[in-house]
């Protein structure tokens, strides 16, 4: 019966095993949602940014055209300066001509601002470009891990599932149905050793006749609360 036991505790273990694959493979597209969702943030700001900067060139040639139109008023002003015939007409000029004056500094001014903006802006587009591009490489990359990751898994799995099929044949019909029923229950270990005189599954405390008998090892005992199959370790 003790060897009976070994096996049921090498099942196990090829079973939590297989559970950590499943648990693994799981995972594997959660690594590519989230290469892709970095990805799609990356292209989203970028898209943003080349807005902001569209916005900005479009600003830029509206204030070059009305920098444009006070620059032919500011002409056509000072070729009327030979027409000025008195005192008063020769007045108004001055003052009409650094109205001018000043309406173009301002008009230069800012449209200076406008084009430092767009440098700026051009540059912050640049860094949002090697970003996605820095991402799309990150996902290119996860893409060949995981499909790795994935091969090497597949391949462990039938391994696993060949060992754990050869395993089965060894263990009597009915000790193999009771550790399935009880797997199935327990979603984990079901085969516990005894922890002194207590089933270290449940922590509970065991009675000595049943303790005795589980470390003479003559046939499988189970705990008297949670189940589990108990075993003596060593």
């Amino acid at each position: 019966m003790k060897d009976q036991l070994t096996l049921l505790i090498r099942l196990q273990e090829l079973d939590l095993q297989r559970n950590q694959q499943q648990e693994e493979c799981q995972k594997l597209p959660e690594r590519l949602q989230i290469a892709q969702q970095s990805l799609d943030r990356a292209k989203a700001l970028l898209s943003q940014e080349r807005a902001l900067l569209d916005q900005l060139n479009k600003e830029k040639k509206e204030k070059e055209d009305q920098l444009r139109i006070i620059e032919e008023k500011t002409v056509k002003l000072k070729s009327k300066v030979t027409e000025l015939k008195t005192n008063k007409e020769y007045q108004a000029y001055l003052c009409e001509s650094a109205a001018a004056k000043s309406e173009q500094e301002k008009a230069e001014d800012v449209l200076l601002m406008v084009m430092e903006k767009g440098d700026s802006q051009r540059k912050t587009v640049a860094s949002c470009e090697a970003m996605v591009a820095s991402e799309e490489k990150m996902l290119v990359l996860e893409k060949s891990e995981v499909e790795e990751a994935s091969r090497q898994l597949l391949e462990s799995a039938r391994n696993l599932d060949r060992g754990y099929m050869e395993l089965q044949e060894k263990i009597e019909k009915g000790i193999l149905e009771d550790y399935k029923r009880l797997a199935s229950i327990r979603k984990g270990v079901v085969v516990v050793p005894l922890k002194g005189a207590t089933c270290s599954g449940c922590h509970f405390s065991l009675p000595p006749q049943l303790v005795a008998e589980v470390k003479m090892g003559i046939k499988i005992h189970t705990c008297s609360y949670c189940h589990r199959i108990l075993y003596a370790a060593g």
